[in-house]
């Protein structure tokens, strides 16, 4: 095998991984648009994207230490509460959810 050769199967391999990295971006950019439309889609209207966030209410749940991992983390957890309304409708909604955020301890705390 020469160089030349190995130079050719170098740029197809390099094409191919150029290739790739496009169509996964495409399909990430994609996959992202559809979450956003159907999480903000207003329940009366049915239309997607539709909903603004208006408010944002977030309540302390606690803090706790897990030790089930190598190192023992502090998780941190929230009850958020988002207020949205349809740009089209004027209907307003509510979702909530709890947020955990993992953090981990220092040893010299």
């Amino acid at each position: 095998m020469i160089l030349t050769d190995l130079g050719y199967y170098i740029l197809l391999c390099l094409f191919w991984v150029v290739i790739f990295v496009i169509f996964c971006a495409i399909c990430g950019f994609f996959i992202y648009r559809f979450i956003d439309w159907k999480l903000r889609a207003c329940p009366n209207c049915k239309r997607g994207a539709s909903g603004m966030i208006t408010n944002t209410e977030i309540e302390p749940l606690g803090m706790k230490i897990d030790h089930t991992g190598r190192k023992p983390m502090r998780v941190k957890s929230e009850k958020v509460t988002d207020y949205f309304e349809c740009t089209h409708c004027d209907h307003t909604w509510i979702r909530t959810y709890e947020r955990k955020e993992r953090i981990p301890l220092d040893k010299h705390m």
